[in-house]
This record gives C-alpha cells, structure tokens and sequence, in this order.
C-alpha cells in the first residue's frame, strides 16, 4: 500500500480520535459544571486545557490533510504532552481514589449527571491518552520532559491553597476539592489513620499523597515518551526518504 495512503488513514484516525475525546469532554463539562466554582476542580480545568488543545491540533491536522502543509511545532506538541497527562491524573485519581470512596460508588459515580462524569473522567482522557501514545510521534522528546509533568499539578494545588487561605471552601468544611487534598481532615498534612478514609479524607497526610502522586505522574510521563517513542518514526521516515 502506498505510504501516503497509509499516512492519510493514520491522520484520519487521529482526527477521529481527537474529535471523540473532544466532544465527549465538552458533553461532561455541560453536565458537570454548575457553578463558578467547578473552575476550581482539577478536572475541569485539565478538560479545558486539553479541549483547547485538541481543538488547536483538529485545526491543523484538516489543514494537513487538505493541504499537506504542517504548521505543528515541537512546543505545540509538549503542551499535548503535559496536557495528556495532566488528564491521565483527572482519570487515574478519579478511577483509583474519587469514585471508589465516592457515596454513589464508582459506577454510580461515573454515571452521576446525565452520565458527565464519564465524559470528563474517562471517555475523554481514554482517546486523547490513546491518540498521543499511537499517533504523535513528530515531536523531538527527551526524558527530561516527563519532570515538566509536575508542572500542571503543583500549579493547581498552589492555586487551590491559596483559594484556602482566603477563606475558600468545598462542601462547606473542606480545603480543597479533593478529600486527599483536605489538609482540614484529621490526617492533616503528615498524619495517618486509615480508619478516616471517606469521602473528606483519605485517611493519609497532603504531603505524602502529593509526593506519591507526583512520583507516579514523572513515572507515567516516562512510560508515555517510550510507548510512544516520539521522534523515532519520523527520523525512520527521513532515513528511508534520503535512502531512496
């Protein structure tokens, strides 16, 4: 098969997946934020940021397709990358962590307003994960990125900290939207009794939670760069073009 038909199928199927992850993103945010404060959550804010983003990539990968030109850069291509894994913690820590202690469980989580939470917490991140590991593989990566990964994370928790100091509070008692985040609970910021997990508290200390997730999040940045193998195929592409 010619490789430009192949190439064609493959953009293709990026847009698709793109668009997917795209609208089922937007159809749990409509369902899902109900007030101003829903911009404090995590959740909203990583769908937002990556909706703009794929938004931007859908753009130019139509232009691509229609006129072969490629106007994506290499720093277009890291804020994919840090915006797919900031999503990846939205789908992790809610799978993991939010849903299972949720009082609706993890399915009646999932399916919580017109089934919104489903959009932004997981069919969402899925296709936007799926379409950076299978399909971005134009960019120059190097490992020292995925440290860039604790960017997004330590961003937010200072942003909703400095929320709590200014008096800010979720579901009334709560410093944060996020019970491994309360630092307000009984664990605080270094103590530990499982006995409290629930849905204002996970029972362990906000620092050993944000160390552990920040750990996991360098690690799954790894992960990505060498599943997706970024910058290989493109440099197997040239070598086969000079060959010829």
């Amino acid at each position: 098969m010619n490789t430009n038909i192949i190439n064609k199928k493959k953009l293709i199927t990026s847009i698709i997946f793109k668009a997917i992850s795209l609208i089922a993103s937007v159809y749990g945010l409509v369902f899902t934020i109900d007030s101003i404060k829903s911009f404090t959550f995590f959740t909203t804010l990583s769908n937002v940021a990556l909706d703009i983003v794929l938004a931007v990539f859908i753009v130019l990968d139509v232009i691509l397709l229609t006129k072969g030109k490629d106007y994506k850069n290499n720093g277009l291509y890291i804020l994919k990358f840090l915006m797919t894994l900031s999503i990846t913690l939205t789908c992790l820590v809610y799978m993991i962590i939010l849903g299972p202690t949720s009082e609706d469980g993890l399915i009646g989580a999932y399916l919580n307003k017109y089934a919104g939470s489903l959009g932004v917490h997981l069919i969402g991140p899925v296709f936007a994960i799926a379409d950076f590991l299978v399909f971005d593989k134009e960019f120059s990566a190097k490992k020292i990125y995925a440290i860039y990964a604790v960017i997004p994370p330590l961003c937010y928790v200072a942003f909703v900290y400095i929320l709590a100091a200014l008096g800010v509070r979720w579901y009334d008692t709560m410093t944060a939207p996020y019970n491994f985040l309360n630092y307000a609970a009984p664990a605080g910021w270094f103590g530990w009794d499982l006995s409290q997990m629930g849905s204002e508290s996970l029972g362990i200390g906000v620092v050993y939670m944000i160390v552990v997730l920040l750990l996991i999040f360098i690690g799954i940045g790894l992960l990505y760069l060498a599943i997706n193998g970024a910058g290989r195929e493109a440099k197997a592409q040239k070598a086969e073009l000079v060959s010829e």
